[in-house]
């Protein structure tokens, strides 16, 4: 089992990869199916409305009954967490929420403040594990934990670090106005980019989550969240998070920092620059096997899940049912928003560039692999339920052409420029600020 998070070490992976914010086919007949089936058969800045003053955070770890599976996860790993890994030990406390695990000037960071956005991450990587194998690899669960909350520290000592280079950028007239103004800017840019973002993770494949977590990783995971509990409103959201100990207001305080952090980049850190053909088309030869394709395949699924019926007959029937009116006329999307059982049926049961190896159902994707664009499977089976699949696009394995990613590249030299200037940024600030990291048992 593999076990694995890509994460930025700091929150220059947040910030260099975005603009500083606006605002801040055969009938189906029903019959006995076969047995083998297949081909027929927060941080929270703190927690205060003054966004202008530094404050002593309060803990914002409450744990609260009717958590989701990742309580049991979180036990599981805890408690085999290694209590001493050379200079790098992590305490026995680390996880108490009202543990201060860095300080950044006047600013504490408590344990509180990163463990629900640990417990967030966690739960998704491994809400589909079944607990046996959660038992098996209790171990690296426990280190990828421990490396979770490292990368989050040194993020939230960044970000904090920005935050107060961007307050005390100000005059004492303009930080009074920004304080009078702040909670306004900041609820309507933080309700805009949830509605982009989310509108976005909908319908993203791999390639273009990954893009959208380089942008702003934290309103990602919010909106992943909301599609993992087919939720909309902020409401909704805010019941999710109090589940695993955080808060609709510790999540808009943490984009906050983050967000007013990139101010105070914007100002005194150049982001613009010169990228020449020649500099595009050395990147391009240097990285060439980043430009590799994948054999892909895009479709549109029907499922009808065993879990949802009585019996497998009664499922069977259904999923004839749903391709049956696919092809009498009915558009395999809408039949798949009103009737299909699958995660992405309100999305028409959509799949976009779907490589080998990317699916769950091997069955299901070595018919997607066979089967002709734009022509009907026949029922599918797996451990899980019964499937139909249509390929709308095919795209074969090859490389892609300089002309085509020539705009990505741009911006990749772009970011990485930036990344280096606002490390540079960071450091020197850092050099003004006393900064004490508990994991790192460094003292200022």
């Amino acid at each position: 089992m593999k076990y694995q998070v890509i994460l930025s070490t700091t929150v220059v992976a947040i910030l260099l990869a975005s603009d500083i914010h606006p605002l801040l086919a055969q009938p189906f007949a029903p019959a006995v199916p076969t047995v083998n089936g297949v081909r027929g058969a927060v941080q929270p800045v703190n927690n205060s409305q003054n966004l202008g003053q530094p404050t002593r955070q309060s803990p914002g770890f409450v744990p609260v009954s009717g958590a989701p599976r990742i309580a049991t996860l979180s036990d599981i790993s805890t408690a085999a967490t290694p209590q001493a890994t050379s200079q790098n030990r992590v305490l026995s406390d680390v996880y108490e929420p009202t543990t201060v695990l860095a300080t950044v000037g006047p600013e504490y960071i408590l344990a509180g403040d990163l463990i629900p956005q640990v417990e967030m991450v966690m739960w998704l990587m491994f809400k589909d594990s079944p607990p046996e194998e959660l038992i098996k690899h209790k171990k690296q669960i426990a280190a990828q934990k421990e490396m979770l909350l490292r990368n989050m520290l040194s993020q939230a000592i960044d970000s904090k670090l920005l935050y107060l280079a961007f307050k005390r950028s100000m005059k004492p007239e303009e930080l009074e106005q920004f304080e009078e103004r702040a909670t306004e800017i900041v609820d309507n840019a933080f309700v805009t980019s949830i509605d982009e973002t989310l509108a976005m993770v909908k319908v993203a494949d791999k390639q273009e989550m990954k893009r959208l977590r380089a942008k702003d990783i934290q309103i990602t995971q919010l909106c992943t969240l909301m599609v993992e509990h087919d939720v909309e409103s902020l409401r909704e959201l805010d019941a999710i998070l109090r589940k695993f100990g955080s808060s609709l207001d510790q999540a808009k305080n943490s984009f906050a920092e983050t967000n007013f952090g990139r101010q105070a980049i914007s100002l005194d850190v150049k982001l613009k620059y010169e990228i020449t053909h020649q500099d595009m088309l050395d990147y391009y030869l240097e990285n060439s096997e980043d430009y590799q394709i994948d054999e892909a395949v895009s479709f549109q699924q029907l499922t009808v899940q065993f879990k949802n019926h009585e019996t497998k007959q009664q499922a069977y029937q259904k999923i004839c049912a749903l391709g049956n009116r696919v092809l009498q006329g009915a558009p395999l999307e809408k039949v798949a928003i009103s009737y299909s059982e699958g995660p992405k049926a309100k999305l028409g049961g959509r799949y976009e560039n779907i490589k080998k190896g990317d699916l769950v159902s091997e069955k299901v994707e070595a018919v997607a692999f066979d089967i002709p664009v734009n022509r009907m499977s026949p029922i599918i089976e797996d451990e899980k339920g019964f499937y139909i699949i249509r390929i709308h696009n095919y795209r074969q394995a090859g490389k892609e052409k300089f002309t085509e990613v020539q705009g990505e590249i741009e911006q990749m030299i772009t970011n990485q420029r930036r990344n280096d200037a606002i490390q540079k940024y960071i450091k020197q600030v850092g050099n003004h600020v006393p900064v004490w990291n508990r994991l790192e048992e460094k003292k200022p």
